[in-house]
């Protein structure tokens, strides 16, 4: 991807030369990994976490010709058999890539699901075709993965986003073990991303929790604004096109800087705007409202599956922007709510369906568009 016709890049990886800043923040997650320590990155949602580990391990030369690195994304897993699937198979996939030869010492490993494997018709090799229901005995396999990995001839680097699922599980032991594992690991570092900032506070900062004080803790906040705009700058300009800093600023103020939104926001602005052209307030706005279109069947599901009392709260917030004190008396009698305990009910369900995130400085929607519809629907709208 060395010349990409729209520059705002979505749904894959990024390359440096199109990817914005988070400098600092690379440094500070390579020296960590490199010299044995574990590091927990914080971040909300689409806020680019996963993008800055991509970048930051294959930045690295160090890191690159010295290390084995695996990454698996454990957000849509329900248990620690689907999580020890998932390592296998990301193990499996990694080395692959590299050597048939590390591939069969990997699957000779696993004694625990001998027999399930298959081969390739045309090349004659394994392949990871295992079901989910194969794995009996996650605690065994897992202790089979872990072993192969520290016999690696080169040191590990485990990455493993949205680790806060693991609480989720119904083994109720799943931190233990895990934790267990990791702490005889001589060769490895980890890195545990994740989105849910209570849950992930909890796991490493209460010393009633396996994972305590474990691993470093890295937060990562919106990129500067006056950098993204320099960078959206210099994108439209090396494709002969042009912007003004006023209507990417509008845009990260609407978005509170959330990445995700605003590469898509850019992209749809780009993609509208001809060569040799400006990009007008006009076509920035008319990409966000496309995004409105687009979510509006998901975002009326979303809302139609919610209390009423949730729903009021919800409508609070969308208001807000950032709600410090959701149970105040002034927050109430504003938006006639119920009551504080009404209020704290309602947001206790919302977090938990995801909808609202709370963090360090209160709560919000987890999806910025989504309180932009909300907005729409119930007040004026936001543009």
């Amino acid at each position: 991807m060395e010349h990409p016709r729209n520059p705002f890049i979505l749904g894959h990886r990024i390359n440096r030369p199109y990817f914005c800043d988070r400098v600092t923040e690379q440094e500070q997650l390579t020296k960590a990994v490199i010299n044995g320590r574990n590091v927990v990155l914080l971040s909300p949602r689409r806020m680019g976490k996963t993008s800055l580990i991509n970048i930051s391990l294959e930045d690295s030369v160090d890191i690159r010709e010295n290390y084995q690195t695996f990454f698996i994304d454990i957000l849509q897993s329900n248990s620690l058999s689907e999580f020890t699937y998932l390592l296998g198979k990301a193990v499996f996939n990694a080395l692959a890539e590299k050597s048939q030869k590390g591939v069969k010492g990997f699957l000779a490993a696993l004694k625990s699901l001998k027999g399930t494997f298959g081969f390739d018709a045309l090349t004659g090799l394994p392949t990871f075709n295992i079901q989910l229901g194969d794995i009996q005995h996650p605690e065994y396999t897992l202790d089979e993965i872990f072993n192969y990995l520290e016999q690696s001839e080169k040191p590990v680097i485990l990455v493993i986003d949205e680790f806060q699922q693991i609480t989720k599980y119904p083994e109720k032991n799943t931190e233990a073990i895990l934790r267990q594992h990791m702490q005889q690991m001589s060769n490895a570092s980890f890195i545990f991303a994740g989105s849910e900032f209570s849950l992930l506070q909890e796991m490493f900062v209460s010393s009633k929790r396996p994972f305590y004080n474990s691993s470093e803790m890295m937060h990562l906040g919106p990129i500067s604004e006056d950098i993204y705009i320099e960078f959206a700058k210099r994108l439209f300009e090396e494709r002969n096109r042009s912007i003004d800093e006023e209507p990417i600023r509008w845009a990260y103020c609407l978005f509170d800087g959330n990445t995700f939104y605003m590469q898509r926001t850019m992209n749809g602005a780009f993609a509208d705007t001809p060569e040799n052209a400006i990009c007008e307030h006009e076509t920035v706005v008319r990409s966000v409202r496309a995004m409105l279109a687009s979510n509006e069947v998901t975002y009326r599901e979303i809302l139609s599956k919610v209390t009423v009392s949730q729903k009021a709260t919800l409508i609070a917030i969308a208001q807000e922007r950032l709600v410090t004190n959701p149970t105040s008396g002034a927050f109430i009698k504003k938006y006639s709510l119920p009551s504080a305990s009404s209020v704290q009910s309602a947001l206790q369900k919302l977090v938990k369906s995801g909808i609202v995130t709370k963090n360090l400085d209160g709560y919000n929607f987890t999806d910025p568009l989504l309180r932009i519809f909300v907005n729409s629907l119930y007040f004026t709208p936001e543009f």
